[in-house]
């Protein structure tokens, strides 16, 4: 099965490759980048402390171009280079964990001015991950981290840049790379690998972008939005028990620039793990119900529109949770993409303190919007 998935993974990067090769043939400013990289396992767990072994190298390989302008968000985050790329590294322990494959979009943003030969951008990297050994119980139970081989792939990076000549530049990152499956499946811990990169870009075509002052900006000026969101997840490799979540959110926004806006969510779902975790982790008999598995989150938003998808960063805490307790970090990372009018649909990742993904969050959502 395993070794299907993989094949099935190949035969999608080419897929994706390929038709990117004949995308970026018709922009402009088109590049290539390889950027060798090396770092370690930040261990969240004592588990994982107790057997990583090694040092975590590798290398990615990205493949992009700057956007030149034709859209207002080109303009709005300073003509970003956008592309995807490929991502190969270790675990920390090659014979218990194996190693990591990614493929992944990314938009690096730079803070400076474009033009000039020294940078400092940001860069966000979305995708997914093969890993070469996880967690069966028929087959290998080595790999106490990842219950899956196919896992999503989250990475930032900040990078600065130093142009030598017109199509040679110079890099140097320092990023953090996230790996889980979202608790779909136990066990998974994750990955969280921290890393510095020395690399290289190549320009094959340059092209100065172009500024139009006359695109329109639809950003409004304040919304409510309300969704719905669903997901399961697992907390135990052994019984294999999963458990459905289910939750309702309101959300108040407001413009604070072309494409961005600041606001706050509250989240309130029925969580049926909850209770489960919470007998387990206790040292007396207690007596539960059904209200105890409903938890409660206020999250800050920070929304990046990129046409009709749109970046959220959502970090939060519980007002409501039997488990983790009042407080207690809950952060989210996802995606919106407008399929007409007012309706959006939700890709979202939800995190603990460290990275410790809680579950995916699939969702609708439908937005009053005042211009």
């Amino acid at each position: 099965m395993g070794h299907s998935l993989f094949k099935l993974f190949l035969v999608l990067l080419f897929v994706s490759i390929k038709g990117h090769i004949m995308c970026l043939g018709q922009k402009k400013s088109v590049m290539a980048e390889l950027n060798i990289c090396s770092g370690f396992i930040v261990p969240h767990h004592s588990y994982m402390a107790y057997f990583i072994s090694d040092n975590v190298n590798g290398f990615q390989f990205n493949l992009g171009y700057r956007t030149d302008g034709s859209r207002l968000w080109h303009q709005a985050y300073n003509y970003p280079i956008v592309g995807i790329g490929l991502h190969r590294s270790g675990l920390g322990n090659d014979t218990l964990y194996g190693s990591l494959t990614g493929a992944y979009i990314f938009i690096n943003r730079s803070f400076l001015d474009i033009g000039g030969r020294f940078n400092i951008s940001n860069i966000l990297s979305v995708g997914l991950s093969f890993a070469s050994k996880w967690h069966n119980l028929s087959s290998y139970r080595g790999n106490m981290v990842l219950g899956t081989p196919v896992n999503a792939f989250l990475q930032y990076e900040i990078e600065a840049s130093y142009q030598i000549t017109g199509n040679h530049t110079l890099l140097l990152g320092l990023g953090l790379t996230h790996t889980s499956n979202g608790s779909v499946k136990a066990p998974n811990l994750g990955f969280n690998i921290l890393s510095t990169s020395l690399g290289y870009r190549y320009l094959f075509k340059s092209s100065a972008p172009t500024k139009n002052n006359e695109l329109p900006d639809d950003t409004p000026l304040n919304n409510w939005n309300f969704g719905l969101f669903g997901s399961i997840k697992s907390v135990d490799a052994f019984s294999r028990k999963q458990y459905g979540v289910t939750g309702l959110t309101t959300e108040k926004l407001y413009r604070i620039a072309p494409l961005s806006m600041l606001g706050f969510e509250i989240s309130a779902y029925y969580d049926a793990s909850i209770t489960d975790l919470f007998i387990d982790k206790s040292e007396t008999d207690v007596v539960l119900h059904k209200v105890d598995n409903i938890a409660v989150a206020a999250n800050a938003t920070y929304l990046m529109g990129l046409g009709r998808l749109y970046i959220a960063f959502q970090p939060g805490i519980y007002l409501k949770n039997k488990f983790y307790g009042l407080g207690a970090l809950t952060n989210k990372l996802g995606l919106r993409y407008n399929i007409g009018g007012n309706l959006f649909l939700n890709l979202g990742i939800k995190v603990h303190w460290r990275a410790q993904a809680d579950f995916i969050e699939f969702g609708v959502k439908y937005s009053l919007i005042n211009k």
